[in-house]
């Protein structure tokens, strides 16, 4: 490869990388400017200062294939699991908010190592961990809606280990956004929804690399004590996850 050559091949990365960052600088523009625009009401009762713990029941749709030796392919393709996770948000000031989370699911995965002389079939499994920091905004409507938009920083690791001589491990990190809203139409019940735009929200096992998409998440909860709720979500994508949480709120503290 001459001068010229890497030359383009480095322009033609950054195009990649600025196409990349377009949906999430475009998000982020009209999660801001449409909560600007809004006019003010009064705040809900909903609380942005408390800590969740969650069951999780995941399934990821991702595949891929590698030639770690000359005529030895190996192909892995993921499958069901279970995981465990803890998240948690603090309110600063009126209208911002501090949250987190982390993620740790134990994912099935068959690996099948073909050659000329035989094929092997092996059932294992891998580790999956994703994690997320977000400031967040919310703007009331009434009395019991709220919109929120965030802005974050977000991780993700696939761990596979090896069969036979190949590296599907994956480790990479990148900003998100997100817009959506809660909605307590009753004091006991909460009702949410959210799209969110990640960098990692595709896999491509074969290239050992991410692609950027757009997320659904949607869920209730049912508070049986004012500050003390279960609650039940939905996400959508590549890794469909569904969680069973409960929360510990600690109300409207007054920082």
């Amino acid at each position: 490869m001459n001068v010229n050559d890497v030359g383009a091949a480095c322009g033609r990365d950054e195009i990649r990388e600025d196409r990349g960052r377009r949906p999430l600088l475009q998000i982020a523009i009209v999660a801001v400017s449409f909560c600007l625009l809004l006019p003010d009401a009064r705040g809900s009762e909903l609380s942005y200062t408390f800590l969740d713990f969650q069951s999780l029941d995941v399934t990821v749709d991702a595949a891929g294939s590698q030639t770690p030796v000359p005529l030895q392919t190996v192909s892995v393709e993921a499958g069901d699991g279970d995981g465990i996770a803890v998240g948690g948000s603090m309110a600063a000031g009126e209208h911002f908010y501090l949250s987190g989370g982390y993620r740790s699911s134990i994912v099935d995965v068959r690996s099948v190592v073909s050659s000329p002389l035989t094929t092997v079939t092996v059932d294992n499994q891998f580790d999956l961990t994703l994690g997320r920091l977000s400031l967040g905004y919310l703007h009331p409507i009434g009395e019991t809606l709220d919109l929120v938009a965030e802005v974050s920083y977000e991780s993700v690791n696939y761990d596979f280990g090896s069969v036979g001589g190949e590296n599907f491990d994956l480790d990479d990190s990148g900003a998100g956004a997100l817009l959506g809203f809660r909605w307590n139409p009753v004091p006991a019940v909460e009702l949410f929804a959210f799209a969110r735009h990640s960098p990692m929200a595709e896999t491509n096992l074969s290239a050992l690399e991410f692609d950027a998409g757009t997320i659904a998440h949607a869920g209730l909860r049912w508070y049986f004590f004012e500050d003390l709720g279960v609650g039940v979500e939905y996400e959508s994508g590549e890794v469909e996850t569904t969680t069973i949480s409960i929360r510990f709120g600690f109300g409207n503290l007054p920082w």
